[in-house]
């Protein structure tokens, strides 16, 4: 293996790292974010491909599955952070990806979020965006849909009416 490739696949490997370890901050951020009074997780993916080269079909649902105490209804939470914009878009996810977001929830039967923190730190998002599934239809959402569901990134979330804000 020549050098360049060598290096190539360090760099590769240390931005995957890296690209991880946002991803982890953010989906901690977010359970944070749950006040435990209200909420409790059940079923928190850990993303077990990252750990081996088999296909694990959990790796394939969403981040959380919460439930909300009050009322006991179950739903479902995919954390993304993005630094920056991509062509002004936010590139949320592949085709592939969402589409098995949707099989999942429809096979469930439960309401679907996707909470994307957006620029500054994973741990402190600058921006943040709570966005109903069924709302998210492309990997890459533009700025006219996303800002609707702009939500204060340090405040709590709460739950009423089958909606997460």
């Amino acid at each position: 293996m020549g050098l360049f490739r060598k290096l190539r696949k360090i760099i590769s490997v240390i931005f995957e790292n890296e690209s991880e370890q946002k991803g982890d901050d953010f989906e901690r951020y977010v359970v944070d974010s749950f006040d435990e009074k209200h909420f409790s997780i059940v079923q928190w993916t850990t993303d077990m491909a990252r750990k081996h080269t088999r296909f694990v079909e959990s790796d394939c649902g969403p981040d959380l599955v919460l439930r909300y105490k009050p009322t006991n209804e179950i739903f479902c939470v995919e954390c993304k952070f993005r630094s920056k914009l991509f062509k002004g878009k936010l590139q949320w996810s592949a085709s592939r990806q969402l589409g098995r977001y949707r099989v999942f929830a429809k096979d469930n039967d439960v309401p679907f979020f996707v909470v994307i923190g957006l620029g500054d730190k994973a741990r402190k998002p600058k921006r943040m965006f709570c966005i109903p599934l069924e709302e998210a239809k492309l990997p890459a959402l533009s700025p006219e849909l996303f800002e609707k569901f702009e939500r204060t990134p340090k405040k709590s979330f709460f739950w009423k009416n089958g909606i997460l804000k």
